[in-house]
């Protein structure tokens, strides 16, 4: 396996740039004298104001040879750090045959190559411009990467209540991170056959939530075996009250369409499901209904509407189920409700399954983990 980068490639370059740098600051400055001669000369005011323009000029050039030294120093530090992955790459190598901790090593190292790539860019973009890298938090502003090194960048720059999370879950790759938001994974999303997004409902940008909503997105990841992402990416309402305006739905249905349309830039053939959860089912039922690259299924569960009418305006197969015992059926109507006809309604369209669940208890019943399985695999009828 080899680096992205190279370290002998990065010094030459920096060693070019700083004989480009030595040079034009050489010129600049016998520019500078020579004018500066010009001055001793005459008094005329438009010869005089026409020397200090061109000195103006000249401070441009300098400011740029110092831009080009901030660089050739940032490639000499960065060759350092290839150099030490290159090493470790070498040793690891002359193991890899023989033992499955030395692949995975190999593995890491070509990846954490791949991310002081991309680092670098930034690094470098930031010194030669006047303005700061952008934020990189949505999943399309890393699309060259892939989902381990965007895992390792955001686990680096998360805030200190994300980076506890991903530290207490070992086995989740952070795809996203906001400021209170995130979206993490269970699975490799890169390799993956299928991937389900989950969106929670009312209350779960809570951080005191997001442990248990982890552990039901890891729960599908287990029953499917497809890469399983826990989206958290917007402001859910905080209770019951709140979740009567569908406006945040709205806002984060648009932020969920071009997170699934991310996914599907990275991996066109991947299947794609969206499972909803009580208020989250309106969030993916608006993403839904607005693009028809996002989801090839949806799963609506414990639903109070999904912000439709009817599954024909969720541009995917749309499925539904609320358990008999769960008081969210009260929120609507076969007929209507405040977002939406109940989409195990008759008159909603969906392929609605048979519960007897309470609100919380569909993670524990293995006939709907079955069923969202055989939605997952593109085998439910």
């Amino acid at each position: 396996m080899t680096l992205a980068l190279k370290s002998h490639e990065l010094e030459e370059l920096a060693g070019v740039l700083e004989e480009i740098g030595r040079a034009l600051a050489g010129q600049a400055d016998d520019r500078a004298l020579r004018w500066n001669d010009l001055l001793h000369l005459t008094d005329a005011e438009a010869l005089v104001l026409g020397i200090r323009r061109l000195h103006a000029h000249n401070t441009t050039i300098t400011d740029t040879v110092d831009q080009i030294s901030s660089v050739a120093r940032f490639l000499f530090s960065a060759a350092g750090l290839v150099r030490a992955l290159e090493q470790h790459l070498w040793v690891v190598e002359r193991w890899a045959g023989i033992s499955p901790e030395a692949i995975a090593t190999l593995r890491y190292l070509t990846m954490m190559g791949d991310l002081l790539d991309f680092m670098c860019a930034r690094q470098i973009g930031a010194l030669c411009t006047p303005t700061a890298a952008p934020t990189v938090r949505a999943l399309g502003d890393v699309a060259d990467l892939p989902a381990t090194a965007i895992h390792e960048f955001h686990h680096m720059n998360a805030p200190p209540l994300i980076r506890e999370l991903a530290d207490a879950n070992p086995d989740l790759m952070l795809l996203e991170v906001g400021d209170g938001t995130f979206a993490a994974a269970f699975g490799d999303i890169d390799d993956a056959a299928a991937v389900t997004t989950m969106v929670a409902g009312v209350g779960s940008s809570d951080p005191v939530h997001w442990q248990g909503n982890l552990d039901r997105a890891r729960r599908i990841h287990q029953a499917t075996g497809a890469a399983t992402i826990l989206w958290s990416g917007y402001t859910a309402p905080a209770g019951i009250p709140q979740a009567l305006s569908g406006r945040s739905a709205e806002v984060a249905g648009r932020e969920l369409q071009t997170f699934q349309e991310s996914l599907a830039a990275r991996n066109p053939d991947q299947r794609r499901v969206g499972l909803g959860y009580s208020y989250g089912s309106v969030v993916v039922g608006s993403a839904a209904s607005e693009s028809r690259e996002g989801f090839d299924a949806v799963i609506l569960v414990g639903s109070p509407g999904a912000g439709v009418e009817h599954a024909r305006d969720i541009h995917a197969d749309v499925y539904a189920v609320t358990g008999t015992r769960d008081p969210i059926g009260l929120a609507t109507t076969v007929v209507n409700g405040v977002h939406g006809r109940d989409p195990t309604s008759p008159w909603f369209g969906s392929k609605v399954w048979e519960s007897e669940v309470t609100h919380s208890g569909y993670w524990d019943d293995p006939g709907f983990l079955d069923r969202v399985r055989d939605v997952v695999d593109g085998q439910s009828g």
